[in-house]
């Protein structure tokens, strides 16, 4: 894959081997935050609650996924501009911004829930995110990074957006979010922003082999977001069991996927590992509540 003017858009962690084993370390490490923080009853509402409380989650939850379909409309539409300096700019912001906020949050959740107010923790969690945020904007932005570094910055990010997406909705407004973003994962990589993208801009591994794409796969940090938050979510919100279902469902959904991959060359990484989780935790939850 050439280096191209939209090469920065490939927000991927680079794999030279299987997905599930490169995926493993995101949920159980999102696992352990979940059972951490699952006495945790911080929410963010756009709402206040009251009469017709889940008819508003639900609109968050469309709201949401609204703001993630716009943005990538607005990418595609800034590409057919050429308005790459605008785009460069604007992921620049976003990483550095996103990063910051996430670790921040992290750090206050972690001091108000065992530190008793210690004001100290927040900062030095702040300060990494913005390390974090100035190696993103190095290495993607400024293609300055090797693949080790870029993987690590995807790594990290998505465990530290994926674990506060999964502590801080509610179950009405996650469920919302997480089933619809999933559904539009398919349109997207096949029809839609994503489609466009690799279109516009020639990422694309078309041109490959494939041996050499049964060698090396890109996982968005999108997939690392969304599998590391529905661990974290049904690990809290449920039960540390039906946690460890959702891993094993996540896993199974990604073996399949990968299959998919590698046959037709491009495939959604949502949707079969989240669908397959949440099927496999709503068996477990069944289980449990019923035949226990």
């Amino acid at each position: 894959m050439s280096e191209l003017k939209g090469q920065f858009l490939l927000i991927a962690y680079q794999a030279q081997r299987p997905i599930s084993i490169v995926v493993l370390p995101v949920i159980l490490i999102s696992y352990l935050i979940g059972v951490l923080y699952s006495n945790l009853e911080t929410l963010l509402v756009l709402f206040p609650s009251g009469e017709g409380e889940y008819s508003f989650q639900i609109l968050e939850g469309l709201i949401l996924v609204s703001v993630a379909v716009a943005s990538g409309f607005l990418i595609v539409f800034a590409l057919k501009k050429h308005l790459i300096l605008v785009l460069k700019l604007f992921f620049a912001l976003s990483f550095f911004t996103s990063s910051v906020c996430m670790l921040w949050i992290h750090g206050y959740l972690f001091e108000v829930t065992f530190l008793e107010n210690v004001f100290w923790v927040e900062i030095l969690t702040a300060v990494l995110g913005g390390i974090i945020g100035f190696f993103a904007i190095w290495s993607f932005i400024l293609g300055k990074g090797g693949v080790k570094v870029k993987n690590t910055v995807v790594f990290l990010l998505g465990i530290a957006m994926g674990t506060i997406f999964g502590m801080i909705f509610s179950f009405i407004t996650f469920i919302t979010l997480i089933v619809l973003i999933s559904l539009f994962d398919i349109y997207s990589v096949f029809k839609g922003p994503i489609s466009e993208i690799f279109k516009k801009t020639n990422l694309s591994v078309s041109s490959n082999t494939q041996h050499e794409v049964s060698q090396s796969v890109a996982i968005g940090i999108g997939d690392f977001i969304f599998y590391s938050s529905l661990v974290t979510f049904i690990t809290k919100e449920l039960d540390p069991i039906l946690g460890f279902v959702s891993i094993i469902g996540i896993l199974v959904g990604i073996k399949i996927t990968e299959n998919m991959l590698f046959r037709y060359g491009k495939f959604p990484g949502l949707p079969i590992p989240v669908f397959l989780s949440l099927l496999l935790v709503l068996i477990g939850w069944l289980f449990l509540t019923h035949l226990l």
